[in-house]
C-alpha cells in the first residue's frame, strides 16, 4: 500500500494545478482527483473544455512524476429523488460518464460513487432500493467497458432521512455482486464505518477482492469529521492488519481534508508532509 491523498486538502480557491504541485512537493506520489469539488464547474462547461483541462492536468502530473490512482466521482444528491439543484437522473448519468472519460485521460483505474436511498425518509424496502441502485449503475457499464475505468461503490453513514442502506459490508457486497461486472467493486470509507460502529477488520474480510478503493479518515465515532489517523477513535492497527491479511492491492487514500485544509496556508505544506509521514507510519507500524 502507498499513501495517497485527495486534492480536497486544497479547496476551490486554489487551482487544481497548484494543489497538484503542492501535494507532489510534500512527497505524495499518488493522488485522488476529487471530481465532486469540481462538479459545479463541470456542469457549466462542455466535454471539449473538460477534455482539454484533463489532458493539461495529466501532462502536469507526468511532469511532476506523480500519478492519479483514484477519483471521487460526481454526487447526485442525498438520494435519487433528492438531487443536487439543476440535476436530473439523466443529466447525472451524463456527468458520471464524463467523469469516467476524464478518469481515463488521467490514468485513474477506479472512480468512487455513492449508492443511496431512492428518497429522503422513503418507505421503500431494502430490496426495492437495492434493485433501483442496480438498475441505475448498470447504465454506466457501456462507458466502463469503453474506457476500462471501474467504479467503486462506497459505504455511507446514516443521517436523518438518508442512507438507510449500504452502510454495512453485507449490503455493499449484495450490490456489487448483483451488478456482477469486473469493473464494479467497493470503496470503504473508514470514517463512515466508525460512525456506524462497524467492525471494520471484519468488513474487510467479507469484502476481500471486491475492495478496490479506500477513503481513509478518522472521527470521534459520532460525526463524519474527516480527520487524520489517531485524531479520532479508530483502531488503526487492527484495520491495517486486516487490509494486509486480505492482500488489499489499492492505495491508502486520505479523505482527511479537515486535518489539513483548516490550517493557515503558510503552514499547510508542513501539514501535508506530516500527513504523508503519518500515513506511512500507520502502514509500517502494522508490518
Amino acid at each position: 500500500m502507498q499513501v495517497s491523498t485527495s486534492l480536497n486538502v486544497f479547496n476551490n480557491s486554489f487551482s487544481r494545478m497548484e494543489a497538484l504541485r503542492r501535494c507532489a512537493a510534500a512527497g505524495f506520489q499518488a493522488l485522488d482527483m476529487n471530481y465532486w469539488d469540481l462538479q459545479e464547474q463541470m456542469l457549466e462547461i462542455g466535454w471539449s473544455e473538460e477534455e482539454t483541462w484533463a489532458k493539461e492536468i495529466r501532462a502536469y502530473a507526468d511532469q511532476l512524476g506523480v500519478r492519479f490512482t483514484q477519483m471521487h466521482g460526481p454526487v447526485h444528491g442525498g438520494a435519487f429523488k433528492n438531487l443536487v439543484p439543476g440535476l436530473t437522473l439523466d443529466s447525472f448519468i451524463g456527468l458520471a460518464e464524463r467523469s469516467l472519460r476524464t478518469a481515463a485521460i488521467l490514468g485513474i483505474p477506479w472512480v468512487v460513487f455513492h449508492p443511496t436511498d431512492i428518497a429522503k425518509d422513503g418507505v421503500e424496502t431494502y430490496h426495492q432500493i437495492l434493485e433501483f441502485n442496480v438498475s441505475f449503475y448498470r447504465r454506466l457499464i457501456p462507458v466502463l467497458e469503453e474506457t476500462g475505468v471501474g467504479i467503486a461503490l462506497e459505504n455511507g453513514c446514516y443521517y436523518p432521512g438518508f442512507n438507510r442502506c449500504f452502510t454495512i459490508a453485507e449490503e455493499l457486497i449484495q450490490l456489487v455482486d448483483a451488478l456482477g461486472h469486473r469493473l464494479i467493486g467497493a470503496c470503504w470509507d473508514t470514517g463512515h464505518a466508525n460512525v456506524q460502529m462497524i467492525d471494520q477488520a471484519n468488513a474487510f474480510r467479507m469484502l476481500r477482492s471486491r475492495l478496490k478503493a479506500l477513503h481513509i479518515h478518522d472521527n470521534d465515532g459520532t460525526k463524519d469529521l474527516h480527520l487524520l489517523p489517531y485524531q479520532g477513535t479508530i483502531d488503526w492497527a487492527r484495520l491495517v492488519g486486516a487490509l494486509k491479511e486480505i492482500q488489499y492491492s489499492g492505495d491508502f487514500t486520505y479523505e482527511a481534508h479537515n486535518g489539513v485544509n483548516k490550517l493557515p496556508d503558510g503552514i499547510r505544506d508542513a501539514g501535508l508532509k506530516f500527513a504523508l509521514e503519518l500515513g506511512k507510519y500507520v502502514i509500517a507500524d502494522n508490518d
